[in-house]
């Protein structure tokens, strides 16, 4: 009788340990997972901030058309662009070869 309860009792620690060792596991498990979606979060509210403060600079008029001259190259009626290119990083068209 002794023995039974024994084994009974040795089984159902073994079988206690293997359920606290896997929750300890998903507990592990799911820390870095909630880090990972924590660090996500931050970024996202990073992005959302940097997008709130461009929409309120593009917002204004004045930056908006400074912005689409330098992106785009854009010109008003009449006016022509000029592009200035830095010394030595304009490569000659073509070399011609006499033979």
């Amino acid at each position: 009788m002794k023995i039974a309860a024994i084994a009974v009792l040795s089984v159902l620690i073994i079988f206690l340990g293997i359920q606290v060792f896997s929750f300890v596991k998903q507990s592990n498990q799911l820390s870095s997972d909630y880090a990972s979606v924590q660090d996500r979060l931050a970024k996202a509210k990073t992005d959302a901030a940097n997008l709130e403060e461009e929409k309120q600079y593009l917002a204004n008029p004045v930056n908006l058309e400074k912005e689409l001259r330098s992106r785009f190259n854009y010109v008003n009626p009449g006016e022509k662009m000029v592009i200035i290119v830095p010394l030595g990083t304009s490569t000659p068209n073509a070399t011609s070869v006499s033979d």
